[in-house]
């Protein structure tokens, strides 16, 4: 009997060491991993994808490479590099024999252009990160289980619920940073100011948006980087992280560049 005992402590022993030990975390620490992990690591390479959009995202310091296919045949790159910019739109020749337009401050009203449709959707993109992580906040956590070599932590979310907590203006600093239409611009006024009744017809936009139910999940490898960040709801959203520390920002090799002449 004492030795059954022994057996019966150990096991309670291991399980309480399981379930408390350095990887075990709540669901507002694994929602808020991949933001709070980015502020001290900024330089990475981000890839997104949401349906038929994608986007590609990548910082070395004050330098980025910013790539987005948004669909119905838009699509660009933009690169910042140094003190100059290059933007590359729909793939197409900008001359014979180039590809890319540098843009320099003597040309604002393309600059311009280029930046708010690739840059701020590109971008709006790969930060769903912070968008997920409200509403994983307020879910159900389970893991870590390793998968393929990675700690894979799972946080399940129901998603009228978690709307019911949310902080709407602050939801919307990071959902729709820069809404293209007045309209949903002055309906986000109104949620600010506290309406009720556009803070229902916005719950109302994003329940029918995500789901009833959502799971949201998040791949760390063996030195707690992120690896992978997946959220299921109606419309699946996924962003990769690679390149942590030793990422690479170049400009357009110089044949490919038409230079905006003043």
């Amino acid at each position: 009997m004492p030795g059954a005992r022994r057996y019966v402590m150990i096991a309670v022993l291991a399980l309480l060491a399981a379930g408390c030990g350095s990887g075990a975390k709540t669901a507002p620490e694994v929602a808020g991993y991949v933001g709070t992990y980015l502020q001290a690591h900024p330089d990475v390479k981000r890839m997104a994808k949401k349906g038929a959009q994608s986007a590609t995202v990548v910082i070395k310091g004050q330098d980025q490479d910013v790539s987005a296919d948004l669909g119905d045949g838009l699509r660009g790159r933009l690169i910042r590099t140094g003190d100059a910019t290059y933007m590359q739109m729909l793939e197409e020749e900008v001359a014979p024999g180039k590809t890319w337009d540098k843009i320099t401050k003597e040309h604002e009203p393309y600059n311009l252009f280029g930046i708010s449709v690739v840059t701020s959707q590109a971008t709006t993109l790969v930060n769903s990160h912070r968008v997920h992580a409200l509403l994983a906040a307020r879910g159900r956590v389970s893991g870590p289980a390793l998968d393929g070599g990675l700690d894979r932590y799972t946080v399940t979310i129901d998603v009228r619920a978690a709307l019911d907590g949310l902080d709407l203006s602050a939801f919307l600093e990071v959902y729709d940073p820069l809404p293209m239409l007045q309209d949903t611009e002055d309906e986000y006024a109104m949620v600010r100011a506290g309406d009720k009744a556009a803070q229902g017809r916005l719950r109302d936009k994003l329940l029918e948006e995500f789901g009833a139910q959502a799971t949201y999940e998040l791949w760390l490898d063996g030195q707690g980087r992120p690896v992978r960040q997946r959220l299921t709801a109606k419309t699946p959203m996924e962003i990769t992280f690679s390149n942590w520390d030793d990422t690479t920002v170049a400009a357009p090799p110089a044949d490919q560049v038409r230079v905006l002449a003043k």
